[in-house]
């Protein structure tokens, strides 16, 4: 008799894990989130790129970090990680994480999501999306930061004022 009501638990349990596993995969909410504590996870080593990054990359290239400036490169950096995340979820063939990862960032990220922010939060959604993408983002971002401050970047064809949607320029 124990060992039935132990096998009838265990399917209750079971059962409340699937329907809770099935509602996250169907809801719009950010990708799940795994801790240090969860195995075969690791924490986010990459520096977050709000202030630092941006301010280094505008120093860079002879620009004041000004608001207009920091969000127009923020808007510029969402955009070169949309391309390469669309690219990763390709590679690795899910659709879901795609879908999910562009109702979330079209249109520059959540409501109320602060611009400037937009660029770390896409970061820690493809971290937390799969291990595999460690690795990618290690190499990518000091490689994005050589990339905007090289003297053919983009942003030295401006003057001292970054302009919105400069991914959009011909």
């Amino acid at each position: 008799m124990a060992f039935f009501i132990v096998l009838v638990l265990l399917g209750v349990l079971w059962f409340g894990f699937a329907s809770i596993r099935a509602s996250r995969e169907n809801d719009d909410s950010p990708a799940p989130r795994r801790t240090a504590t969860e195995p075969g996870s690791e924490p986010r080593d990459i520096p977050p790129l709000f202030p630092d990054f941006f301010h280094g990359v505008l120093f860079s290239v002879g620009k004041e970090p000004t608001p207009q400036n920091l969000l127009a490169l923020a808007e510029y950096v969402s955009q070169m990680i949309s391309v390469n995340a669309y690219g990763w979820f390709h590679q690795f063939g899910d659709t879901a994480a795609e879908a999910q990862f562009s109702r979330r960032f079209r249109g520059g990220g959540p409501e109320g999501q602060a611009l400037e922010k937009v660029p770390d939060d896409m970061i820690d959604f493809l971290w937390a999306w799969n291990t595999a993408a460690h690795d990618a983002l290690r190499e990518w971002i000091p490689r994005l930061e050589r990339v905007l401050a090289a003297p053919e970047s983009r942003l030295w064809l401006y003057g001292d004022e970054l302009p919105f949607g400069m991914w959009e320029d011909n």
